[in-house]
C-alpha cells in the first residue's frame, strides 16, 4: 500500500499537502503514510458540532499533531439549512482552500477510498446525472487554483483497516456512521456490502467504470470546449446541429456551468427543443439571473435585464432629462453639437410631443404605405434586446415621428418642423 501511495502522489511534491484528518481509519491511514513519506504536511480538522465525541477527538488530534510537529488547523462549523451534508461539504472546502492558501500550496489532500466512490456513483445514478456525475470523482481533480488530491481511491475500506491493525494506527469509529439517517449511511451499511456479495471483485468494477465514463467525458468537453472557443462561447445554431447530440448536450452543460446554473438531462432536452423551435429573438429562462438568448442564428447565456418601460412628456422649451438617463432638447435650428441632431416634423395641434418605449400595436408610416413596428424590427433583424432600447418620439394621437437613430418620418401632412436634439441612455 505504501508503495502504491507513494506512486500516486509523486507528481505532487513540489509543495506542503493540506490533509483533511477527520480521526476515522480513512483519514489516520492517510496521515500515518505520508508521514512516512517525510514530506511536510498540514493537518486540518473540521468540528461538526454534531456528537459530544467531537471534542475529545479534535483533542487527540491536536496533541498528536504537536508531537510529530505537525501544523494543525481546527476549524468549528457552524451549519445552518436543511441540507447539513450539502452545507458542510461546501465549507469543509472553503475552509481547506483557506488553508492551502495560507501555506502556500495548492495541494489538498483527502481520504476517500473505493468504498465511497461506489457510495457516490450509485447514488448519482439513483438521482439522475450526466457523465462526470456518474464517473464520481477523480484521484487528481482542479478547482480554481488548488489541486484535490485522493491517493487512497484504489484502496477499499476493509484494507485501510488492516493497515490500521499491522502498523497500529490508531483512530476514532464514529458511531453515527452506523446509523441510516443519512442517504450515503444507507448506500454504506446495506447496498454497497450487497453488491460486493454478490461479486468480489465489484470495487474494481466500480474504479473500472469511473474511469471510462471519465475518459469518455473528457473526450466529450474536450468537443465541446473547442466549439465554444471557435465561437467566442456563443451557439450558432447551424453549426450547432450539425454536431452530435451528445456534443450538443455537452456544450449547453458547458455553458451553464461556467454560469454556475443549475441544470438537469430534463432542462438540456427542453433548452434543445426551444433553440430548435424558436423564433429569432426568443428567450429561455435558465433561472432568476439568466436566460438563453437567442437572436436569429445566433443564442448566448445571458443575465436578464429589467425593461425600462416609460412614457413622458416632452416640453418643447426645456432641456427634458429622459428616465432613460439620456435627454431631448429642441432647436429653431441646427447646432454644431457633436449630439444626434434630426428635424422633427410634427403637427402643432397634436402637442405635446412624448418620448416613451415601444408599444404593441405601433405602426410606421412610409411613402409606400404602413407597417407594424413588429415588422420592420423582424425585416431589419433588431435583436430584443434593442428593440427594448429604442426611444419613439410620438404625438398626442399615438403617431410615430421618430425612433431615435433609426427612423423618421417624413408625412407630407405634418405641418410644423423643429430641431430635436437627443443623446439616449441606457
Amino acid at each position: 500500500m505504501q508503495a502504491k501511495l507513494i506512486e500516486n502522489l509523486k507528481p505532487f511534491m513540489d509543495h506542503p499537502w493540506v490533509i483533511s484528518v477527520s480521526t476515522g481509519v480513512d483519514s489516520m491511514v492517510l496521515l500515518d503514510m505520508a508521514l512516512k513519506m517525510n514530506h511536510p504536511v498540514i493537518v486540518a480538522h473540521f468540528n461538526h458540532q454534531k456528537r459530544d465525541a467531537s471534542v475529545i477527538e479534535a483533542a487527540y488530534l491536536k496533541s498528536y499533531c504537536e508531537k510529530k510537529h505537525i501544523p494543525f488547523e481546527y476549524i468549528v462549523l457552524h451549519i445552518e439549512g436543511n441540507n447539513f451534508q450539502d452545507e458542510a461539504h461546501h465549507l469543509r472546502k472553503m475552509h481547506l482552500e483557506k488553508i492551502a492558501h495560507k501555506y502556500n500550496t495548492p495541494y489538498i489532500l483527502t481520504a476517500h477510498h473505493s468504498n465511497d466512490l461506489a457510495e457516490t456513483i450509485l447514488m448519482k445514478l439513483s438521482r439522475g446525472s450526466n457523465l462526470l456525475g456518474y464517473s464520481g470523482f477523480q484521484m487528481v481533480s482542479k478547482r480554481n487554483e488548488f489541486i484535490y488530491l485522493k491517493p487512497l481511491l484504489n484502496f477499499s475500506k476493509d484494507m485501510l483497516y488492516d493497515y490500521a491493525k499491522t502498523h497500529e494506527v490508531h483512530f476514532f469509529e464514529d458511531a453515527s456512521n452506523l446509523e441510516n439517517h443519512y442517504t450515503r449511511n444507507r448506500y454504506r451499511n446495506s447496498i454497497v456490502p450487497l453488491l460486493m456479495d454478490e461479486n468480489p471483485q465489484f470495487l474494481a468494477k466500480i474504479n473500472q467504470f469511473s474511469n471510462h465514463l471519465y475518459e469518455a467525458f473528457s473526450y466529450i468537453r474536450s468537443q465541446s470546449k473547442s466549439y465554444l472557443v471557435k465561437h467566442k462561447n456563443d451557439i450558432q445554431i447551424t453549426s450547432f446541429f450539425s454536431e452530435d447530440i451528445v456534443i450538443q448536450k455537452d456544450i449547453l452543460a458547458c455553458m451553464m456551468e461556467y454560469h454556475s446554473i443549475d441544470f438537469n438531462q430534463l432542462k438540456i432536452e427542453s433548452i434543445l427543443s426551444f433553440l430548435k423551435d424558436s423564433g429569432p429573438n426568443q428567450t429561455y429562462p435558465l433561472n432568476e439571473h439568466y436566460i438563453l438568448k437567442r437572436v436569429y442564428q445566433k443564442a448566448s447565456i445571458t443575465k436578464k435585464s429589467k425593461t425600462h418601460a416609460f412614457h413622458q412628456e416632452l416640453d418643447l422649451t426645456a432641456f427634458n432629462v429622459l428616465e432613460t438617463m439620456g435627454f431631448v432638447t429642441f432647436l429653431d435650428r441646427p447646432s454644431n453639437s457633436s449630439f444626434y441632431e434630426i428635424k422633427l416634423c410634427y403637427n402643432k395641434l397634436a402637442l405635446p410631443l412624448v418620448a416613451r418605449s415601444r408599444l404593441p400595436g405601433d405602426t410606421l408610416e412610409f411613402p409606400y404605405g404602413r407597417k407594424k413596428l413588429k415588422d420592420y424590427y423582424i425585416d431589419h433583424k433588431i435583436p430584443l434586446e434593442v428593440r427594448n432600447r429604442d426611444i419613439l418620439i410620438v404625438d398626442q394621437t399615438g403617431r410615430i415621428l421618430s425612433i431615435l437613430g433609426r427612423y423618421y418620418n417624413a408625412s407630407t401632412d405634418l405641418d410644423s418642423t423643429i430641431v430635436l436634439r437627443y443623446k439616449r441612455g441606457y
